[in-house]
């Protein structure tokens, strides 16, 4: 069944920053915490042996991102990682 669900935007954007970071689809996400709140305990399944692989992982550009900045947009990343090159250059 589809749903569709009004979320704030800076929520789903962190939801869908780290589900990428683990490599999971943001319907995984989803569904795992449907299951965790009625009770249930979802199905384990190979990918979980896989998310262990993302742990620490560290996004190529991240030593551009100024620690400081605590808006994830992506202008304002984008405006982090161009003024943390232009410092390097």
């Amino acid at each position: 069944m589809k749903a569709t669900f009004d979320l704030p935007e800076e929520l789903y954007r962190q939801v869908k920053a780290r589900s990428a970071l683990e490599g999971r689809p943001v319907k995984d996400v989803v569904i795992e915490l449907f299951q965790n709140w009625l009770g249930k305990v979802p199905p384990s399944n190979k990918e979980s042996a896989e998310v262990e692989f993302w742990e620490g992982f560290t996004p190529p550009l991240q030593h551009l991102v100024k620690s400081e900045h605590s808006d994830s947009s992506m202008t304002e990343i984008r405006e982090s990682i161009i003024a943390g090159y232009n410092e390097k250059a």
